[in-house]
Parts: C-alpha cells; sequence; structure tokens
C-alpha cells in the first residue's frame, strides 16, 4: 500500500507520520485490512530527522529527495521524502508518481497567511488541492483521501454548541478554504472519483519551537512559553473558553476517519472532531499543576481587542454524534495535552 503525506514536517503532519509508521497498516477503498508498503512524506522544508532516516541509508538521490530506493523504517516501511511546492503541478505529479491507495493532505497556508496573503492562500489552499483531486480522478485505481478541515469554517452567529448540522458561515479566508474543500471532497466522493473524508479541527496544542502566524498559535504560546521558562503576554481574557484539542488524538482522529467505512459519513464527507473546551485561566493552572518542577515563565494576561473578538465568535463546544458513534473522542482533560507536551519537549 502506498500512503502520501503533504504537509508531512507539520505540527499535525509529523504526528500523523509517525503514527503511520507506528500503525503500518490501513484499511483501503476496498474495505481491505493491507501494510504499508511505502510512505512518501512530502512538504516545503524536510521533516524532522527521526522520519526523514531510517536504520538504512544509502547515496543521495538529489535534492529534496529521500536516499536512493528510500529509507527502510522499523516498521519494514519504505520511507520517501520529497520537498517542494504544492502549488507547482510537476512536483504534485511526481508525489502521485503512478498511483496512491490513501492521501493524507494536511499541507496548508494558515489563518494569517490567507487573510494577508489572498492570492498565495487561494493557490495553496484551494488550487493545489483541486489539482489533487484531478491526479487522483486520473488513477486506475480509486484512493482514500482524508482532509482536516478547520473549527474556522463555522462563524457568524453561532450556538454555543456547535455540531455537524450547523450552517458554515465562514468569517476568514482560511474558512472559506475549508469550506470549499469539503465540498469537493464530497462531490469527487460522490462521482466515486476518490473515497474522500474531512475531519473538522478544532485549536490543536501544543506546537513545539518557534512560533508561526495562526491564532492557534497565540492560544499555544500561553502553555508553550512558561514550559520553556520564558515569559508570555497572554491575548485573552482568564475566562475565554475554548475548544481544544492534542496533536496526539487528532492524529489518532485522522486514522480512524481513514478506516471507517464510507457509509458512516452520510450525506457530507466531513465531521467535526469531538473537542475539550477549556477557560485560559484553566488552561494556565494546568501549566502550574503539570510542570515537575521546571522554572515556570510567568503568564500576563492583556486582552487583544481584536484577537479577543475572532476567538468570541468561535463555538464554546464542538461535538458530532457522528464521530462520537464511530469512537472518536475529545481529549480527556487539559493536563493529558499539557503532560505530551511536557513529554515531547523534556527541556
Amino acid at each position: 500500500m502506498r500512503v502520501l503525506v503533504t504537509g508531512a514536517a507539520g505540527f499535525v503532519g509529523s504526528h500523523v507520520a509517525r503514527a503511520l509508521l507506528a500503525r503500518g497498516r490501513l484499511v483501503d477503498s476496498g474495505g481491505a485490512n493491507r501494510a504499508i508498503g511505502e510512505l512518501v512524506l512530502a512538504d516545503a522544508i524536510l521533516p524532522a530527522q527521526d522520519l526523514a532516516d531510517g536504520p538504512a541509508q544509502g547515496p543521495s538521490s538529489g535534492p529534496g529527495q529521500a536516499p536512493a530506493g528510500g529509507a527502510q523504517s522499523t516498521s519494514g516501511i519504505r520511507l520517501r521524502t520529497e520537498t517542494g511546492d504544492l502549488r507547482d503541478p510537476a512536483f504534485l505529479q511526481r508525489l502521485i508518481g503512478e498511483g496512491v491507495d490513501s492521501v493524507f493532505h494536511l499541507a496548508a497556508a494558515l489563518t494569517m497567511q490567507a487573510e494577508t496573503d489572498f492570492v498565495r492562500g487561494l493557490e495553496v489552499n484551494v488550487h493545489a488541492l483541486m489539482r489533487l483531486l484531478e491526479l487522483c480522478r486520473a488513477q486506475a485505481r480509486v484512493p482514500k483521501l482524508v482532509f482536516p478541515s478547520s473549527i474556522a469554517a463555522f462563524g457568524g452567529e453561532l450556538p454555543r454548541t456547535v455540531d455537524d448540522s450547523v450552517a458554515q458561515t465562514p468569517q476568514t479566508s482560511y474558512g472559506t478554504h475549508k469550506s470549499i474543500a469539503e465540498l469537493l471532497i464530497s462531490d469527487y466522493s460522490r462521482h466515486g472519483f476518490v473515497d474522500g473524508r474531512a475531519l473538522r479541527l478544532p485549536v490543536v496544542l501544543i506546537r513545539p519551537g518557534a512560533s508561526v502566524p495562526a491564532v492557534s498559535d497565540r492560544i499555544a504560546a500561553i502553555v508553550r512559553e512558561p514550559l520553556c521558562g520564558r515569559d508570555v503576554v497572554c491575548p485573552l481574557a482568564a475566562g475565554t473558553r475554548i475548544p481544544v484539542s492534542s496533536a496526539r488524538r487528532v492524529a489518532e482522529s485522522l486514522l480512524a476517519i481513514h478506516d471507517l467505512p464510507a457509509a458512516a459519513f452520510g450525506a457530507t464527507r466531513a465531521m467535526n472532531l469531538p473537542s475539550l473546551t477549556v477557560s485560559v485561566g484553566e488552561m494556565i493552572e494546568s501549566v502550574r499543576r503539570c510542570a515537575q518542577g521546571r522554572r515556570l515563565g510567568a503568564v500576563r494576561i492583556e486582552p487583544d481587542a481584536s484577537l479577543q473578538a475572532v476567538v468570541d465568535g468561535w463555538p464554546a463546544a464542538f461535538v458530532s454524534e457522528r464521530a462520537s458513534r464511530c469512537g472518536i473522542a475529545a481529549d480527556a482533560d487539559f493536563d493529558e495535552i499539557v503532560r505530551a507536551f511536557i513529554e515531547e519537549c523534556p527541556t
């Protein structure tokens, strides 16, 4: 089985790649449980070293590619890394090659990027997806396609709890792109060109490393910076309630929806990821509770009116009856998310 992950160097993408390597098997579009023979990891930059390298390394096969023949993982999966721009049709064609059995399409221009560079956001989030869908349609075999949509697909006047039935009225370009993607994937699936499925994600925490231009990263910084010994200014009021999920739970859930039968989705190929709702104040208390002797940076709350307005426009609770029936659930508590970050970033 040949599996492609775009955006594999990203926060969610790297978790999905590791989950695929750990599991080693997926259910294909015909319902057969098959071993993953080749895993193609694609991004604009190389993925983390533990993903890019395998135990056996051969001579280089050229810039941005895996060693000749790929690297063999300890699970027996042949790894191949590719770097390039998804806006380049030739790069997409190279990724698909002679065909793929499954695609996890995680590459995206994030919220602030899509707002500040309208054309690039549209090219990455919509045009590249359309080319990918067309390449999948041209295959002899129907591939599965898994796509992370977003809570940003909802906007405007919303109920406190948002389920799969709420109408999508996105208020950002990023959210609009996600809504368009959901419709495209559902239509290509209706025609039998792909076997698509999308999972709408809440705020995914906690991204390590340097900050990125995304609202979610401003929220992640409330936890990340103190745990790394750095002071941080929190741009949200302490009582602000936010639906969140850990990257581990997201990766598990994306693999879970991959393996679901198409009938589990009903009239649309998208569903929400049931999420944990937590206040900013509860996040800060959780950091203090889970710090395990670390020297913590200080958190100073100074609400930013524009950012507060964005987050206040999100639902306070994010649920899905369909997902829950399929065993897809939220994180147990926020301490679990903080401990996962400490485990992955011990210093």
